[in-house]
C-alpha cells in the first residue's frame, strides 16, 4: 500500500536547480530527525517527493512539482546520537525514464527539432508539460546510435542550427518549472530579462549602487 510521509517538521534544507546546461530539474532536500524515519519506512531512493514552495513570502506563484528520489547520502548522528541527518536528492521523472531506455531509430529527410519532438513525445513520454522547441535549418537522415534519451537528444543537439538566420551551433535542451526547452543561446540572448538584481554591501541605507541586469541564462537556486 502505498504511504507517505509529511518531511516539512524534520526539514533543515530545500535546494532546487534549474540550470541551460543540465536537462532536467533536480534538487535535494536536508532532513534531521529522531524517529527513525528511514529504517522504519525502508526508504531507499527509489520513492517520489511531492515539494511545494515559492522563491520568496512576497513572491505570489509557487513552484508544485512531484519528483523522484534517486538518492539517500550523507547519513549522519548527532554526537549524543538522538538525532539523524541525512539528505534526499531528487530530479524530474523524465530522467529516470532516460536512464532506463536506448534510441535505435531512423529518420530521413527531418530538421532535427522534429526528431527531438518525436522523441520527446514517443520516447520520453512528456505528458502534462509544456514543450518549447525553436525550428532548425536544414534536413538530414540520421539513425539515432543506441543512446539513452538524453545522451541521444544532446547528441542530436550538436549538429543543429537555428532556422532565424543566426549564425552558431548553439542549441541547448533543459527544463524549467514552465517545461521542456529546445533553444539557441542567441534566442534567449534576444529574450526579456528575467529580473534585476542590486549587488550591495549590507546596511548602507539608501547609497544606490549600480543595477546589474539578468537574463534567462542565470542558473536559478532556492534555499530556504
Amino acid at each position: 500500500s502505498e504511504s507517505r510521509i509529511n518531511w516539512m517538521p524534520y526539514l533543515l534544507e530545500l535546494n532546487y536547480f534549474e540550470d541551460i546546461y543540465s536537462n532536467s530539474i533536480s534538487g535535494k532536500v536536508v532532513l534531521s530527525e529522531s524517529i527513525g524515519l528511514l529504517s522504519k519506512t525502508g526508504l531507499n531512493g527509489t520513492e517520489s517527493i511531492k515539494v511545494r514552495f515559492k522563491k520568496s513570502k512576497d513572491h505570489e506563484e509557487y513552484i508544485d512539482r512531484t519528483f523522484r528520489v534517486f538518492s539517500v547520502s550523507d547519513r549522519t548522528l548527532s554526537k549524543n546520537y538522538s538525532f539523524e541527518k541525512y539528505v534526499l536528492e531528487f530530479c524530474s521523472e523524465e530522467l529516470f525514464v532516460s536512464e532506463q531506455f536506448r534510441i535505435s531509430k531512423s529518420y530521413k529527410g527531418k530538421i532535427i527539432s522534429d526528431i527531438i519532438e518525436d522523441v520527446m513525445k514517443n520516447f520520453l513520454k512528456v505528458s502534462g508539460k509544456s514543450i518549447n522547441i525553436q525550428k532548425t535549418t536544414g534536413t538530414y537522415d540520421f539513425v539515432l546510435p543506441n543512446k539513452k534519451i538524453f545522451e541521444t537528444i544532446n547528441w542530436l543537439s550538436s549538429y543543429a542550427l537555428p532556422a532565424n538566420g543566426n549564425v552558431g551551433a548553439d542549441m541547448l535542451f533543459f527544463e524549467t518549472k514552465d517545461g521542456f526547452n529546445f533553444r539557441s543561446l542567441q534566442s534567449m540572448f534576444q529574450g526579456d530579462t528575467y529580473a534585476t538584481y542590486r549587488y550591495e554591501q549590507n546596511n548602507l541605507g539608501d547609497k544606490q549602487q549600480p543595477l546589474e541586469e539578468k537574463s534567462l541564462l542565470d542558473r536559478k537556486s532556492t534555499r530556504l
